[in-house]
């Protein structure tokens, strides 16, 4: 426990390559999406570099946006959306459809679902973007999210930090 005597260490290292290369794990992955919470940004990665961030609007409080690695489960172009039977819908409108391309639709022009029935979607509620204001889900602008739909293919990964 001195602190005034002077001590060699000598540690074994060993180089490890890789079992997976950039360049493979660039060709498994082309797109990645990572959305930082707190600073309520999406980036996309195409070939493992920073491609373009946009700004978005995330879960509320008591509603967040659930945190961890998902994969885009399902894409649609204009998607229907079926209010759902939570606390927040009034208990007539649970279960009801709103057809997509209609202005009383909230994913507006397209939809890429990650979790349970949470996704990225557009919203024409563009003074939410940059705060904590949907039900759970990712909000973009619509010409962002209009931007970013094909760029994202099905079981691209997903990570929400």
């Amino acid at each position: 426990l001195s602190t005034d005597g002077t001590r060699t260490v000598r540690v074994r290292t060993k180089v490890v390559k890789p079992k997976v290369t950039t360049d493979q794990l660039a060709a498994k992955y082309p797109a990645v999406v990572i959305v930082n919470r707190g600073a309520f940004k999406l980036t996309l990665y195409k070939d493992l570099k920073p491609a373009k961030t946009y700004s978005v609007a995330i879960g509320q409080v008591g509603l967040e946006t659930p945190a961890g690695l998902y994969h885009v489960q399902n894409k649609a172009v204009n998607p229907a959306w079926t209010m759902p039977n939570s606390s927040w819908v009034a208990p007539k409108d649970r279960g009801k459809v709103i057809p997509g391309g209609t202005a009383e639709n909230p994913l507006k022009a397209r939809w890429l679902g990650i979790f349970a029935g949470a996704g990225i979607h557009g919203t024409d509620d563009v003074g939410s973007i940059g705060t904590a204001a949907s039900h759970g889900c990712i909000r973009m602008r619509i010409p962002d999210v209009v931007e970013l739909y094909p760029q994202v293919p099905v079981n691209a990964p997903v990570y929400i930090a």
